[in-house]
């Protein structure tokens, strides 16, 4: 009996887990990114991230950078706002004790980014 409560608990660890990822990779629970896709909203969003593709970031200064996230920040939908803040917060005081949490955010606006906008890839982002 043993045996079988501990394959359960692995089967339910393994679950956990697996929702966990899913979860983070969407960016939260807060942004849907299939309802932003089928907004208006998305066409404009997507031309102000056109230059953070992998393929023209090269011409991005880090305050022109900055800048991009900035409009993007004003068209994303609520459920990642705060991503885009910690993000910009990072670009605008750079400290070592919030270097993990800025990476994270990062990591999630450039995702929400590359699931919204079908044209563009973000490098070190697997969406």
């Amino acid at each position: 009996m043993s045996k079988i409560l501990w394959v359960v608990s692995c089967a339910a660890v393994a679950v956990a887990a697996f929702f966990a990822v899913t979860w983070m990779r969407a960016g939260g629970e807060g942004v849907d990114v299939d309802a932003f896709r089928k907004t208006a909203a998305r066409t404009d969003f997507c031309k102000e991230a056109a230059p953070l593709d992998i393929s023209r970031s090269e011409e991005l200064t880090p305050h022109d950078r900055r800048h991009v996230i900035e409009g993007l920040q004003a068209m994303a939908p609520d459920g990642i706002a705060e991503e885009f803040d910690r993000l910009l917060e990072w670009y605008a005081h750079p400290e070592e004790d919030e270097r993990d949490r800025s990476k994270q955010a990062s990591v999630r606006v450039g995702e929400f980014i590359e699931r919204s906008c079908d044209d563009i890839n973000i490098g070190g982002i697997r969406a």
